[in-house]
């Protein structure tokens, strides 16, 4: 069965709604997600969302942070274009209903990693879901969007070189199309290429799988985000410690009681995202340990809990009262940098197919996102790719789709299993090019084992499970093909022969 719609949204974050919240002025949308609306990365977002607000900073300042975080290889002209978008962007996100924290001054702004002023905006430690609250409930009124939940989309159509809607697997509904003008990838990361992440379960590179099934352009994979301080603990092994942490006072001490960021940056706790985790984990491999700890107990204990609720709770129901115990963290896969391309308005290479949000690639991170760029990435590109839209353009009676396959669940099980350990093995945080290339021949046989598989009911496990694969050979490929460390990228081999080289 085929509906028809102007506009169609494939994933429920920040960026997909705000994309049908801006789309719905010049038409009727859809909106497919496959869990439920309010199910994504952005309601676990703690820290908050990035704009120069502040009476000391200016767009200029958030500029410089940025192209300083990504090691040289942002766009400028996206840059510049996210950071002069971004006090709007506050103003219209207070409009729709987000209540961000306020002080004497107005907002309430803290600190993070790789910024060079206060400028984070927030909701306590729960920016994310409070955000995600307020756009859910501006979509949920609007009589212009229609919502389907529990809709896995299984393949984009394409007509005449164009997209021209998706075909999705509804709940108890079975398979139906879905024809529009334009589509939107929305659909997050894909954190579940690895054994730990901060990533909820449906990060599962479903968008990188379906734009690479219609041949859209896909770059800068290899520059995968590790967030330095998520929870080293058996129950919440992948619990995130916001940054705000080390923004207010955290320091980082590694087993011997050492603060040890002091060996290497001079912005210590505060050095972007890339510098820190790696320096943990030089840490854990010198002293032979299995995490490293975050100390705020210097700090008052009303500070701490009135700022981090979430992080106080969530810690103290495994026995860690943040006010007098160090908190033991470890790096977790957070963040994926590359993506879908697209230019400033949200196209991509394939017409018709827009994108938005972490599933894209705009050019703003770089090799490396600086901390609390991604909300408002999401929402900024959303709106010119809304704006950008043709509501008059033609509408196509239908179009052609890539077939899938699932296999049984077991055996996506087991394959997906052996990717995540392959991914957190060999193409982790430090890289060689031996394991890089160990990585490539696994992952090759593992997608050639999944498409000899017995063919079996629909299981949009089985297909998530497809996805990661083929999200993995970009990663894998892409490391493989950088042959300079760079960001995020960074591979010992290099860092070897280069002081090889200096000492000769």
């Amino acid at each position: 069965m085929d509906e028809s719609f102007d506009f169609l949204v494939v994933g429920s974050g920040l960026a997909g709604l705000t994309f049908a919240l801006k789309a719905a002025q010049k038409g009727r949308v859809c909106v497919l997600t496959k869990a439920e609306i309010s199910e994504s990365n952005t309601s676990y977002a703690q820290g908050g969302i990035a704009a120069a607000v502040g009476e000391s900073d200016s767009w200029e300042l958030h500029e410089q942070d940025t192209l300083i975080a990504g090691a040289g290889l942002c766009d400028p002209d996206a840059v510049r274009f996210l950071v002069q978008k971004a006090p709007e962007t506050i103003d219209w996100l207070i409009e729709t209903g987000a209540r961000f924290d306020t002080g004497e001054g107005g907002l309430s702004l803290a600190r993070e990693g790789g910024h060079s002023r206060h400028r984070i905006v927030h909701h306590a430690d729960k920016t994310g879901w409070e955000i995600e609250r307020a756009v859910t409930e501006a979509v949920r009124a609007n009589p212009n969007i229609v919502v389907y939940e529990n809709a896995f989309v299984t393949s984009l159509l394409m007509a005449d070189g164009r997209c021209s809607g998706a075909e999705a697997h509804i709940g108890e509904i079975g398979v139906r199309r879905f024809i529009a003008r334009a589509t939107l990838l929305a659909t997050g990361g894909c954190g579940r290429l690895y054994l730990h992440t901060t990533n909820p379960r449906i990060a599962t590179a479903d968008g990188i799988g379906l734009a690479a099934s219609v041949g859209a352009s896909i770059r800068d994979m290899e520059f995968m985000q590790f967030h330095p301080t998520t929870l080293y603990h058996p129950q919440l092994r992948s619990f995130l410690v916001t940054e705000a942490v080390r923004g207010v006072g955290g320091t980082l001490r590694n087993h011997l009681g050492t603060r040890f960021m002091y060996d290497y940056d001079p912005r210590l706790e505060l050095a972007p995202r890339d510098i820190v985790s790696r320096a943990i984990d030089a840490e854990m491999r010198k002293l032979d340990t299995w995490c490293v700890y975050l100390d705020v107990t210097h700090l008052p204990k009303e500070q701490i809990r009135a700022e981090f609720p979430t992080i106080w709770d969530r810690l103290d129901a495994v026995g860690i009262a943040m006010y007098k115990h160090w908190i033991p963290v470890v790096p977790a896969q957070h963040y994926a940098c590359g993506g879908v391309s697209t230019d400033l308005a949200g196209r991509t290479t394939v017409p018709g197919l827009y994108a938005a949000g972490e599933v894209a690639s705009t050019g703003v991170h770089g090799a490396n996102r600086l901390a609390s760029n991604s909300l408002l990435e999401a929402i900024v590109f959303a709106f010119a790719a809304a704006e950008s839209l043709d509501a008059s353009e033609r509408m196509s009676d239908g179009g052609e789709s890539i077939r899938r396959r699932s296999v049984a669940e077991a055996d996506a099980v087991r394959i997906r299993r052996s990717l995540q350990k392959t991914m957190t093995d060999h193409v982790f945080i430090v890289r060689r090019t031996a394991g890089l290339e160990q990585a490539r021949h696994r992952i090759a046989a593992l997608r050639e084992e999944y498409g000899q598989l017995p063919e079996a009911p629909f299981s949009s496990y089985s297909l998530e499970t497809e996805n990661l694969l083929i999200a993995a050979t970009y990663v894998v490929d892409g490391a493989l093909a950088r042959r300079k460390n760079v960001g995020l990228h960074y591979n010992a081999d290099f860092e070897e022969s280069e002081t090889t080289a200096s000492s000769a």
